[in-house]
């Protein structure tokens, strides 16, 4: 029973996310995920109780928080963080969905207080765990370094060239941001 539950639950979340990528989170009307579930416009309710609540679990599951998460519980360490970040981000931004969800989610941070939390933990505490265990420290250098590592990747998930591919680009990336780092000059 309870295996059930979670598996209507996961297939509305799923309808939920393909709709909420099309039509973004405000103009998707719930009668639309309902139908995409194949289930009825109560059932969303009686799992959800409210769009709202729909769309905060979509939006928490566009970040890819739990990718940051399950490479600094890897064991690995420097440059190897980078590469298990590096190459989740573009797994998981590959699809279409993925990517779109992730766009109409940044939007949203200044009306969800939720949304805007799982960001600043994403921006913050899990840059500041992820420069420890790239750079040894969670140094201003080390905090721009992973900064401009993001940035990267969301550059290239949303224009990808033509011209790079993912492995190629993740690998520039990274000797990029890693030759920064110990690039001592800058301040």
């Amino acid at each position: 029973m309870i295996k059930d539950k979670e598996f209507m639950r996961e297939r509305i979340i799923l309808a939920a996310m393909r709709v909420f990528s099309k039509y973004g989170f405000f103009k998707a009307p719930v009668h639309l995920i309902a139908e995409e579930a194949s289930v009825s416009k109560g059932l969303v309710f009686w799992y959800f109780r409210s769009k709202r609540e729909l769309i905060i679990e979509v939006a928490k599951r566009s970040l890819p928080l739990e990718i940051i998460d399950s490479c600094l519980e890897s064991g690995l360490s420097g440059e190897k963080i980078l590469e298990c970040i590096g190459k989740g981000y573009m797994e998981k931004y590959r699809d279409p969905v993925q990517r779109s969800l992730l766009l109409h989610t940044m939007a949203l941070e200044t009306l969800y207080e939720e949304i805007a939390k799982e960001m600043n933990s994403l921006c913050e505490e899990k840059l500041d765990e992820a420069a420890e265990k790239v750079f040894g420290e969670s140094s201003v250098r080390g905090k721009v370094a992973l900064r401009a590592f993001f940035g990267g990747l969301m550059c290239y998930i949303l224009r990808r060239p033509k011209d790079i591919n993912e492995k190629v680009f993740l690998k520039n990336l990274i000797s990029i941001i890693m030759a920064g780092y110990e690039n001592k000059t800058a301040s």
